[in-house]
């Protein structure tokens, strides 16, 4: 408030200045055009109308005029926005700027009649987009939706914009129930004028809420691919993941890299596992997670050619012992233990990180199952064998790898005996 009073009392000492009065006009003009600008920046509409206002008295140039009227309009101020263009218009009653100011507070004023019939006259006259544009709003308020696509279309029909294209064909399909007109309007107008984020959106929604799934996934990613929001590479996604489609959701979310854990696990369930293990890795190097490392390692060596490599194993081991030493989860836990009592690596070692699984999960058959081959291993047939009776009364003998160990571990004991 002290800051525009002393503004005004500047203005006020230059405007009543008598020497060398034509040195001030410009720099009164000057430093009210700078407080105005600065007032409207500041989202201070009114006192950015008031400058405004005071610019177009004192300089006659109708630009700051409409500047003081757009001002009143941004800050909602319809009475003064109606009073302030009745009495420009008095002066200026052909203005079509000034027209279109009467006609947008009529509509805000909720006098949709008379802002209709003038923005028809307008619209008539000077076949320009925006009155055309003021028209239809005139006409869709009053409930008249053919009347307002008819108008929004000639509009359309001038410049081909997007943002009409999409309204015409938002009220076509919801207000007029001509979805199909308003599914083909688009198409139309994407093959014309190319897609754009707008346009490709409402199409693919379109398609959505008739059905037409596989249309508006292709739709989506489309428009995916011209923008990159990834919002819109979401909702192709979610149809895709309704659609079971892997596959296509494994390209886009490739192609988008929006959602890698989702992607990881689309790798692993199509048992892709040469792209798991380096997107895990890729993951780890990101975010520092040891879980992504022991998964890495683990999908490294699942997806192995040869899993008895010596390199890959002791590879993927040095990988586990890292992550298990920052996170102990039972699952690669045991995993590590079995795999070096599998591949002779450690038994010993390898039974100890079976064991610190059990500890968290003391009645997992399969870490039980890890324990009786360590046992094996070392030919304490014994306790072998009573462990994987514990996991056979447990999960019966239906999992390929225990009904191996079975067999083992009942050779194991048939050779003590001899």
């Amino acid at each position: 408030m002290i800051k525009y009073l002393s503004i005004a009392v500047l203005l006020v000492s230059i405007a009543g200045a008598t020497s060398k009065p034509s040195l001030y006009p410009n720099m009164i003009e000057d430093t009210f055009s700078l407080y105005a600008l600065d007032a409207q920046m500041h989202q201070k509409h009114r006192q950015a109308s008031g400058f405004f206002s005071e610019l177009y008295k004192r300089t006659s140039k109708k630009e700051y005029l409409y500047q003081s009227l757009r001002m009143l309009e941004q800050a909602g101020d319809i009475k003064a926005l109606s009073t302030l263009t009745a009495e420009a218009l008095s002066k200026s009653p052909e203005d079509e700027t000034l027209k279109r100011f009467e006609i947008i507070s009529l509509l805000k004023a909720g006098n949709f009649g008379e802002a209709s019939q003038k923005a028809l006259l307008l619209s008539e006259k000077s076949k320009a987009p925006s009155d055309y544009l003021l028209y239809a709003e005139a006409r869709l308020k009053l409930a008249d939706y053919p009347g307002g696509v008819a108008a929004l279309k000639k509009a359309y029909a001038l410049n081909y914009d997007e943002s009409t294209a999409e309204r015409i064909a938002l009220i076509q399909y919801a207000q007029l129930g001509k979805k199909t007109e308003a599914i083909t309007f688009l198409k139309d107008h994407i093959g014309a004028h190319g897609n754009s984020k707008i346009v490709g959106k409402r199409l693919a929604t379109l398609y959505a809420d008739s059905g037409e799934l596989d249309n508006a996934a292709a739709i989506y990613e489309q428009t995916y691919d011209i923008d990159a929001d990834p919002l819109i590479a979401e909702e192709a996604i979610k149809i895709y993941a309704f659609q079971r489609n892997l596959s296509k959701m494994e390209m886009l979310l490739e192609k988008s890299h929006i959602n890698d854990p989702l992607l990881l696990d689309i790798y692993v369930r199509t048992k892709t596992f040469g792209k798991a293990s380096a997107l895990a890795q890729a993951l780890y190097e990101k975010e520092d997670n040891p879980l992504y490392l022991a998964q890495s390692s683990v999908y490294t060596y699942e997806g192995a050619s040869n899993r008895s490599d010596p390199v890959m194993i002791a590879k993927v081991v040095k990988g586990l012992k890292k992550a298990n030493a920052e996170f102990e989860d039972p699952l690669y836990l045991n995993y590590l233990g079995y795999l070096m009592i599998e591949h002779d690596l450690n038994v010993t070692e390898g039974m100890e990180y079976v064991r610190r699984a059990l500890d968290k999960q003391p009645d997992s058959p399969f870490y039980i199952d890890s324990l009786a081959w360590g046992h094996y291993k070392l030919g304490e047939c014994d306790e072998a064998k009573k462990l994987i009776k514990q996991v056979e009364s447990m999960i019966g003998t239906e999992e390929e790898e225990v009904k191996e160990h079975i067999k083992a571990i009942e050779a194991c004991k048939t050779k003590e005996k001899q």
